[in-house]
């Protein structure tokens, strides 16, 4: 009589077996097929360099495609949303909000990038959104600064963990000081605009929109022109490795949408467009970015590849950061990038000969 309940509990065994391993099956399944479903929302987050209460990415390939809304055009038919996050705590609190998961892309300088990946961001280098931009020395009304050595003692607004961080520490290091030798003060840009007017501080540095301050009597007293490509600031945009991996089609999108703004932003022929759309989409005067693209090859600043050049200021970026004591600790720049996307297209959009590699040195190849 034991007989058939022994069949019988030997065929529960096995199939109990059988529908673990079913499950055991089913989960990674399961789970790919999630990480491949489609994003309904792309986050893309960015240092706000807006005034008057108008958010902006400023003036960079992010704010064309912002502005002209062609990220925006591009998913519209697929019901995908584009949403779009500006921080006045720029590059720390971008930083934050990537490390909390609120973030699928972001727009960053060149030292937040570094920074916030040698801190373990999981985030991957997409696209070369600038080259060589430049760093600003505003000055309150009525104080005189001559050359970076006169900055000693004085009160300076410089937004730590920012790309002008480094180019500021290395001015101050060729005149043969420190940020001890300043009174280092670290506040946000609406802050230190404000202060520099007001002559609660002497000086601070940052970027062109510096130049909307000249009608309050601000001066700008130095500048990072004609000092070499070592203290140009370049940016990018990075995603997050969740993001690419799990919509590797929508992340090829976002690139080509960026690459278009590119060739577009690169040719001369726009300049005057390009100004007018730089202060329409921050709210600041055409001046501010006349001034600060007089005299620049358009086509070069905006060239999207990813060849030595960037790569190699990306790892000056890095070094002068663990020598500066910016970072703790360093990590393989070159496997960071991701330049796949970029080359894609570059194929899409026909325009593989419209810019010239650059060796590490900076020559065209």
């Amino acid at each position: 009589m034991s007989q058939p309940i022994l069949k019988s509990s030997t065929r529960l065994r096995r199939r109990l077996l059988l529908g673990l391993a079913s499950v055991a099956l089913a989960a990674p399944l399961a789970l790919q097929a999630q990480t491949q479903t489609q994003a309904k929302v792309i986050r893309i987050g960015a240092p706000d360099f807006g005034v008057a209460g108008k958010p902006s990415p400023g003036g960079g390939i992010l704010a064309i495609v912002q502005h002209k809304q062609w990220l925006e055009e591009e998913f519209a038919r697929d019901g995908i949303k584009v949403e779009w996050n500006f921080f006045r705590g720029a590059g720390p609190a971008v930083a934050e909000a990537l490390a909390a998961r609120q973030l699928d892309l972001v727009s960053l300088g060149d030292l937040a990038s570094v920074i916030h990946k040698s801190r373990g961001l999981p985030t991957r280098f997409l696209f070369p959104s600038g080259r060589d931009s430049h760093s600003y020395l505003a000055t309150a009304p009525g104080v005189v600064i001559k050359d970076w050595a006169d900055l000693k003692g004085r009160k300076v607004a410089v937004l730590k963990g920012t790309a002008y961080q480094r180019p500021f520490d290395k001015l101050l290091a060729s005149a043969g000081l420190t940020e001890k030798d300043v009174k280092l003060i670290n506040m946000d840009w609406p802050g230190s605009k404000a202060a520099v007017v007001a002559g609660q501080v002497d000086a601070t540095f940052g970027g062109a929109d510096l130049f909307v301050l000249r009608d309050k009597g601000v001066g700008i007293a130095l500048s990072t022109k004609g000092r070499g490509a070592g203290y140009g600031i370049s940016s990018g945009l990075l995603g997050t490795e969740d993001f690419i991996q799990g919509n590797p089609q929508l992340t090829q999108r976002v690139v080509r949408q960026l690459v278009r703004a590119a060739h577009w932003a690169g040719q001369e022929a726009n300049r005057e467009a390009l100004i007018k759309l730089y202060a329409d989409n921050s709210g600041s005067p055409q001046a501010v970015f006349r001034n600060d693209l007089e005299g620049e090859n358009l086509n070069a600043r905006y060239s999207p590849l990813v060849d030595e050049d960037f790569v190699a200021n990306y790892q000056g970026v890095l070094d002068d950061g663990l020598k500066l004591g910016l970072l703790r600790q360093g990590f393989e720049i070159r496997n960071w990038f991701e330049p796949k996307f970029v080359q894609q297209a570059l194929k899409e959009l026909k325009l593989e000969q419209q810019w010239k590699a650059r060796d590490a040195q900076g020559k065209v190849k």
